[in-house]
């Protein structure tokens, strides 16, 4: 049996489910809470009457795209949330009960999800506002279907305090990254917070926020979360590591202390003089255009195709007095995979040496507004061309790159350095002996 309205079916019960449902509705609404089954649940009158129906496992809704929704909530879940005495009208006020069922009409169980989101603002608009400005709101205005909106990560009908529930220990974020909280888990941060159960070993929402959640490698965030905890990192670097203030500003903590990551260069777009990485607005795309029609054979900017790219970026209205920062990180779920410090690389041939493969995986760009890098593939030989020291020349102080030609005209300096003194002296006293 269905009821339909203007010809739709929408709710889809068994006839003894629906007998079964009218009569609790009605019990329920007649008699009242207290001389009712459920009299043990704490939740307010309305939302019993609500409850009559929608505690049946049954009751479903037939979306526009021919899937069903489960409209079922479980009482005693419900009873045991924090929303539970603010009752149904409470998030649901839209809904008219003189004229329920059966309610408005959505594309998918999508459509409908994401547009409930707005029904949370009203309660936290600060945590709202966070979440908006995060790559998860970003992702869901792009038309992601697996991005998150409040309900996949709350359970808006058991919502328990905030303080007892697993947000903080990655049971969350496990249903969409999988891979990458399995890496977390074999880490030793994971190892520490999930079979040590130590609460001061980092989880998810320590290193990348929660509501406010941005691009990993956005800025200097995660450096600085790695710092928070490793206080004396930066002294313990300094002990045995050279130029460890130039390798803590230009290679990722996740560099050497993911061993098994696949590691490359990312040289970001960055503006002298307001000393801030270049931002794209999401409605003035240009950046991977302009680079597009610079790759000339579609193959990676080439040196020269890079130094353009930053030398015209200033009459194309991107910013002003660019340069490129270098930056040493890595890709992928096993960035995340933090082994022991004893593990950690320390051999410097890892990546000063000819051919290291960190240093042919180079990519160029630009943060977008939700921090993700908008990145474009360069040449291998970006970073190994005299072409490129006017553009990458401050990644090649910090010892990362190699140009063949800088050394060569290093030594021949140095040579000339010596030779031209000694050379001198002993004229001069050649001279002073046939005196």
């Amino acid at each position: 049996m269905t009821y339909a309205n203007r010809n739709r079916t929408l709710f889809t019960l068994s006839r003894g489910a629906r007998m079964g449902l009218l009569m609790a509705a009605a019990t329920a609404l007649l008699m009242g809470p207290a001389h009712t089954a459920w009299a043990e649940v704490t939740v307010t009158p309305a939302a019993q009457a609500c409850l009559a129906c929608h505690s049946m496992p049954a009751l479903s809704k037939t979306m526009d795209d021919g899937q069903k929704r489960s409209l079922f909530v479980d009482k005693q879940a419900f009873a045991g949330s924090v929303h539970s005495m603010m009752g149904c009208a409470g998030c649901h006020g839209d809904i008219d009960p003189t004229a329920h069922p059966p309610g408005s009409s959505y594309d998918s169980a999508r459509a409908y999800t994401v547009a409930r989101k707005d029904a949370c603002k009203g309660c936290h608009a600060a945590m709202y506002q966070q979440y908006e400005g995060s790559i998860h709101a970003s992702l869901v205005a792009d038309g992601n279907a697996n991005a998150p909106v409040c309900s996949n990560c709350h359970d808006v009908h058991a919502q328990k305090q905030v303080a007892k529930t697993q947000t903080h220990s990655g049971a969350v974020c496990v249903q969409c990254h999988e891979d990458i909280f399995e890496a977390y888990r074999s880490s030793m941060h994971g190892e520490a917070r999930i079979g040590l159960e130590d609460l001061g070993a980092p989880a998810c929402s320590d290193c990348h926020s929660l509501h406010d959640m941005t691009a990993a490698n956005a800025g200097e965030r995660l450096q600085a979360a790695c710092l928070g905890c490793h206080e004396e990192a930066a002294d313990a670097h300094n002990e045995w590591l050279p130029n460890s203030g130039l390798h803590l500003k230009s290679v990722a903590c996740a560099a050497c202390h993911s061993p098994d990551a696949e590691r490359a260069v990312d040289l970001r777009l960055f503006d002298r003089q307001s000393r801030t990485l270049v931002g794209e607005p999401s409605d003035d795309p240009r950046f991977i255009a302009r680079a597009r029609e610079l790759d000339v054979d579609g193959d990676g900017l080439s040196p020269l195709e890079l130094w353009n790219l930053v030398r015209t970026a200033d009459s194309e209205g991107m910013d002003t007095s660019l340069t490129l920062r270098g930056r040493l990180e890595v890709r992928g779920e096993d960035a995340h995979h933090l082994a022991h410090k004893s593990e950690a690389v320390r051999e410097c041939g890892t990546c000063h040496q000819k051919g290291a493969l960190a240093f042919e995986n180079v990519t160029v760009s630009v943060t977008a507004e939700d921090g993700r890098r908008i990145r474009y593939d360069a040449a291998q030989n970006t970073l190994t061309s005299p072409v490129s020291l006017d553009s990458v020349g401050n990644f090649y102080t910090a010892g990362s790159t190699r140009i063949g030609l800088l050394d060569g005209l290093l030594v021949l300096a140095l040579t000339a350095g010596v030779a031209i003194p000694l050379t001198h002296w002993s004229v001069r006293k050649w001279f002073r002996s046939k005196g």
